[in-house]
């Protein structure tokens, strides 16, 4: 059954122990031959090598069982989830300076009366509903008004204010949605340790980004589930039996140990929204605790459209957030200045007009833009301000005229501004090269995934789909196979093999795989699947490869008078090169695009080792024992490794994508180590954003900007 170190069943033991049996048994068989046929000392010894690989995978496979042998409950999945969660999310705040220098003062009001329920009828429906729905009655708020906070009371609102414990978040592009989101997920979490010293188990608040779920495609508990998945391999793993043939994600959300915090709303496609709301509701009813994040215009269309039927959040109270007090926002710019001196005093000019309706005055009012502001125009702890910018070009109306023209300004200097030379974690990539790789990013994003914010490493192959170079690739692939095909024909219909065999289906069928096994890397090098990321080595057995495995093992005995031990070993080795395959590994105290990318890279090089050593003597081993030539054995030496990258290449992302990779930086497209840049991008320059397995743009505005920004800019 499951556990949390890696999700195999006790039959994955049954299964190692089975293996570990079947290869004494045959190290102990190849003994017994060896003695009865009087086989030289050399001949016994080839003979059992390559029964050292399986039997070490077997013992692996065994002993993997034995650790992993035991189930857990549901309750304590969603435990390791919520630690997981919490430790994301706590590391995301710091990367994106949350609490630096302080936690902005972000507040709300009630939202339109016209885009919520009427108030008196959630107190009396949650009142109504069976079990409470677990609420203190006295605790709610009597009216909408009573919902108005600021920060971190945000967890009390939800928790206690809001009857159904269903809640709306509106605001305005930049108006600091999702920071608020996190604030309220990491204090629920904090409240869920509470009442797990009680012995009550609560649900797991889990963000989820709405960007990238189609409704008319998926419905929203597959999509839940497809993401949980994603974002904590582990629980792709089964559930435990009792729960029915689902994976782990499916249980807990079934099961209501799942707290949806769904964000953003508004970047859903328009024409879908109104599917998208509709679907939320029918997935997650009146009873079902969940929170929705949008722009307030985008949400009014749908609950007020013009043509077409009204849609709102069910059941839902709401809140919308303020623009900034003036006082805050120049306080936090000054504060962040260094609170006093010349550096804090540069940014009066700026501050005097932000109680006034000019351009710069309405602009930095939003978290978003406060962020933007302070990176271009602040100097970070040893630097001089003397060589930035200053703030008080944001004035000059002539330049800007309009808010948008100050936006469009902050998105373009952001860039720059935030690889400009850092006294403590210098940049590898200069602010030319960074600025033309999120450029062709976000247009990757753009144009590949249909605008997706996700920025996920193992689907950068299709950023190949349409290249020269890959279609170059795979046409000469292609040729190459018909080429071995012919190849392989001819050398049947040549040979003595005739009085034996079917000699022309033979030959296709032999030049068939060999052009498959030596020219599959290079096609799979451009291939535009996707593969999904893998963290282990398992066994998975397949019949069908058994039976290849035996029927070269008979052709072989018959066609080329191998003996049964040497004819056998080729069988075996092509039983345990496809037999071998990759798991996810639990990731619920690590989890990030570099830690899957890390781990994907580990197996794709243990699976090249591992089939290339097994395919390697299963080839190796009957040539060398029938006087092959040096070149021969070499060759043969050589297929396997191909062989063993083939495998790899079909069983990890890593392959594919260490090809576009370097495909992409040959053109100056991206930088020759990209993961290495976006953990950059991400933990030193304020760039990225990091949501479970993927990267994100700090806000999708600033993916659009880049996006839509011209080459040269």
């Amino acid at each position: 059954m499951m556990t949390a170190m890696g999700g195999w069943r006790t039959g994955t033991r049954n299964v190692g122990a089975v293996y570990v049996v079947l290869a004494l048994g045959g190290i102990g068989g190849a003994l017994w031959f060896a003695r009865y046929f009087q086989l030289g000392a050399a001949a016994t010894a080839a003979s059992l090598l390559p029964t050292l690989a399986p039997l070490f995978m077997s013992w692996v496979t065994f002993r993997a069982g034995a650790e992993r042998g035991a189930e857990l409950p549901l309750d304590q999945i969603a435990e390791h989830l919520a630690q997981a969660v919490q430790s994301q999310w706590e590391a995301e705040a710091r990367v994106r300076r949350v609490n630096d220098p302080y936690p902005m003062a972000v507040g709300w009001k009630a939202a339109p009366e016209d885009l919520v329920e009427e108030w008196s009828l959630l107190r009396a429906t949650a009142a109504d509903w069976p079990g409470g729905l677990r609420a203190v009655p006295e605790e709610w708020a009597a009216s909408p008004e009573q919902l108005e906070g600021t920060g971190a009371e945000i967890t009390r609102t939800f928790t206690e204010k809001v009857p159904t414990k269903r809640l709306l978040v509106l605001g305005e592009p930049g108006a600091g949605k999702t920071v608020l989101l996190l604030r309220l997920l990491l204090g629920l979490l904090h409240r869920r340790l509470e009442s797990a010293a009680t012995g009550s188990v609560a649900a797991v608040p889990v963000l989820f980004p709405l960007a990238t779920w189609n409704p008319t495609r998926q419905d929203l508990y597959a999509w839940m589930s497809q993401r949980l998945a994603a974002d904590y391999p582990n629980l792709a793993d089964s559930a435990p039996a009792r729960f029915g043939k689902i994976d782990r994600a499916r249980a807990l959300l079934d099961n209501r140990l799942i707290l949806p915090v769904l964000d953003g709303f508004d970047e859903i496609a328009t024409p879908l929204r109104s599917a998208a709301l509709s679907a939320i509701n029918e997935a997650l009813p009146f009873g079902h605790p969940v929170v929705l994040s949008s722009r307030v215009g985008e949400y009014r269309n749908v609950v007020r459209p013009r043509s077409g039927f009204p849609v709102r959040l069910t059941g839902a109270a709401g809140i919308e957030l303020r623009p900034l007090e003036v006082d805050d926002a120049a306080a936090y710019l000054r504060r962040d200045a260094g609170g006093s001196g010349y550096s804090a005093d540069r940014w009066e000019p700026v501050t005097a007009r932000l109680d006034t309706t000019t351009p710069v005055g309405t602009v930095l009012r939003t978290p978003l833009m406060l962020f933007l502001a302070r990176t271009i125009y602040n100097p970070r702890v040893g630097e001089s301000y003397v060589d930035l910018p200053h703030p008080g070009e944001l004035c000059d109306t002539s330049r800007f005229p309009t808010r948008a023209a100050i936006e469009r300004h902050l998105f373009s200097a952001f860039i720059p501004a935030a690889y400009r030379p850092h006294p403590r974690h210098p940049s590898r990539w200069t602010p030319q090269q960074a600025q033309r790789t999120f450029v062709f990013l976000a247009r990757y994003l753009h144009l590949a995934l249909n605008g997706t914010p996700d920025l996920s490493w193992w689907q950068l192959p299709r950023a190949t789909q349409r290249s020269i170079p890959a279609l170059v690739t795979q046409a000469v692939c292609l040729l190459l196979g018909t080429a071995f095909a012919a190849i392989g024909f001819i050398f049947a219909a040549s040979s003595d093999i005739l009085t034996k065999i079917v000699a022309p289906l033979t030959g296709v069928l032999l030049g068939v795989i060999l052009g498959v096994v030596l020219v599959m890397p290079g096609w799979l090098a451009f291939d535009t699947e996707s593969r999904r990321p893998t963290s282990g080595l398992r066994w998975t057995p397949n019949w069908l490869w058994l039976a290849i495995g035996t029927v070269a093992t008979l052709f072989l005995m018959t066609a080329a008078q191998l003996s049964f031990l040497m004819a056998g070993t080729v069988g075996l080795a092509i039983f345990i090169t496809f037999g071998l395959g990759a798991r996810a590994a639990d990731t619920a105290l690590e989890v990030g695009p570099m830690a899957l990318w890390s781990r994907d890279r580990r197996i794709f090089w243990a699976l090249t080792l591992a089939v290339t050593t097994t395919a390697g003597l299963g080839i190796w081993v009957p040539l060398a024992v029938n006087g092959a030539s040096a070149t021969g054995q070499i060759t043969a030496l050589g297929i396997a490794l191909w062989l063993g990258l083939t495998v790899a290449f079909t069983k990890t992302a890593w392959g594919a994508f260490a090809s576009a990779q370097y495909h992409l930086a040959l053109r100056h497209r991206l930088p020759r180590n990209l993961m290495a840049f976006l953990a950059d991008a991400h933990q030193y320059r304020g760039v990225l954003r990091q949501v479970g397995a993927v990267y994100q743009f700090r806000h999708i505005d600033l993916q659009r900007h880049l996006a839509s920004t011209p080459d040269g800019d």
